[in-house]
């Protein structure tokens, strides 16, 4: 390996080093919000429904101990790789599963179900929906994260026309739709918390905009943290998503 590609080889580890995912910590932090305050003493049994890498299962396995928590997502490989992180941790209250939404869940089963930007990749939406409220217990809430549509950006360049997401069989649900399914599913909506208003918007779109390039991602930085701690008490009446919490009649 000559110096210039050894180079190289050391910039992208420094650029990924470097990188904050804005998305993820808003979505963490209002995950903590309006999930977590779900969870009593009676609670024994939580869905991560799309797990993805697992951040907010291994979160709730590690702080409550107690309480079972199981993790599904569609891709085995994904999967795969969570399990094997949840075995190395020790974390025996911690199970992911290949499963489908739209098929493979068991009912009756769960005090609380949360799935994080999941549901705009699904086309069939309303039998997903459908799937979870069943795998409730009654008396139990789903909880749903998601973007909405239409959306305000600062910058023309992240407005959803020019911004299309190919993984997404929708760009985003329109103000009170994803409330609608709900309802339709037979849930009590009890929870409405839009996330990513205007500030949280630009510190997503300042670190789109530096991901991976070292100067810009120095210069936005602080920025980008103050902007998202400026959100993060900050009670929004609108933002590009949002969390609904729906409740299974008792």
């Amino acid at each position: 390996m000559g110096p210039f590609t050894t180079l190289r080889h050391y910039r992208w580890q420094l650029a990924q080093h470097l990188d904050y995912h804005v998305g993820e910590a808003i979505r963490f932090h209002h995950f903590r919000q309006v999930v977590e305050p779900l969870i009593t003493p009676e609670t024994r049994d939580i869905l991560d429904a799309g797990s993805g890498a697992g951040k907010h299962a291994f979160y709730l396995a590690q702080r409550y101990p107690h309480i079972r928590v199981l993790g599904v997502d569609n891709r085995a490989d994904v999967i795969e790789r969570t399990q094997a992180e949840a075995q190395a941790r020790g974390l025996t209250n911690l199970l992911f599963q290949v499963a489908d939404l739209t098929s493979s869940l068991p009912q009756n089963a769960f005090d609380i179900i949360y799935s994080i930007d999941v549901l705009e990749h699904i086309p069939e939406d309303r039998k997903a929906i459908a799937h979870m409220a069943q795998a409730l217990r009654p008396g139990g809430h789903l909880a749903v994260h998601t973007p909405l549509t239409p959306q305000t950006h600062w910058f023309r360049r992240f407005d959803l026309d020019h911004l299309v997401n190919p993984l997404h069989a929708r760009e985003g649900y329109q103000r009170g739709e994803l409330e609608e399914k709900m309802a339709e599913a037979g849930l009590h909506v009890s929870r409405v918390v839009f996330t990513h208003g205007q500030w949280g918007t630009l510190a997503w779109e300042l670190w789109k905009w530096s991901r991976y390039r070292i100067a810009r991602t120095l210069l936005v930085r602080p920025l980008i943290h103050v902007l998202i701690a400026i959100e993060a008490r900050q009670h929004l009446q609108d933002g590009n998503c949002v969390f609904v919490v729906g409740t299974k009649p008792a």
